[in-house]
């Protein structure tokens, strides 16, 4: 058992992070009281981290990186490169519209597929409510979505 000196609950070692300069081995603020000081940081600084993920993303090897793993992609999960080449294809052809978000009402949609076995059944999300939809959390930035493109499908 160990004390966490943030919030001060005696908690079990395993939910403190392993920290090689500390007498026990294990950081002395528990991971709850961590990951609420990294998110509390992170809003205080968006516009930093922002800039620096733009310039980081421009480097070479990072762009290479990115792009592997894009193409690799495909080949990870074939359903949903094949429901979104159907998507594509159905908007170019005019077989398929592209509609506001089903939530919110925004012009600029993404499809979200409940089932990729059915490529063309799709819902209509903003790029926030498609990450929402997928349980993760949207960080747009302030700059970044005025000037956003509209997502892939």
């Amino acid at each position: 058992m160990k004390r966490c000196f943030k919030c001060g609950a005696e908690k079990p070692v395993d939910l403190f992070y392993r920290h090689s300069r500390m007498a026990d081995g294990h950081l002395n603020k528990c991971k709850e009281c961590t990951k609420q000081d990294v998110g509390q940081n992170y809003q205080a600084h968006r516009q930093q981290y922002a800039e620096y993920e733009r310039n980081r993303y421009q480097r070479p090897e990072r762009k290479k990186k990115s792009a592997e793993y894009l193409r690799n992609g495909n080949l990870r999960n074939p359903e949903k490169a094949f429901a979104r080449t159907a998507i594509g294809n159905a908007i170019r052809d005019g077989k398929l519209q592209r509609k506001p978000c089903e939530v919110c009402g925004n012009a600029k949609s993404e499809g979200h597929h409940p089932d990729y076995a059915k490529p063309l059944d799709v819902m209509w999300l903003c790029r926030t409510h498609h990450l929402e939809q997928h349980g993760k959390k949207s960080y747009v930035f302030a700059d970044q979505a005025q000037s956003s493109e509209q997502g892939p499908f």
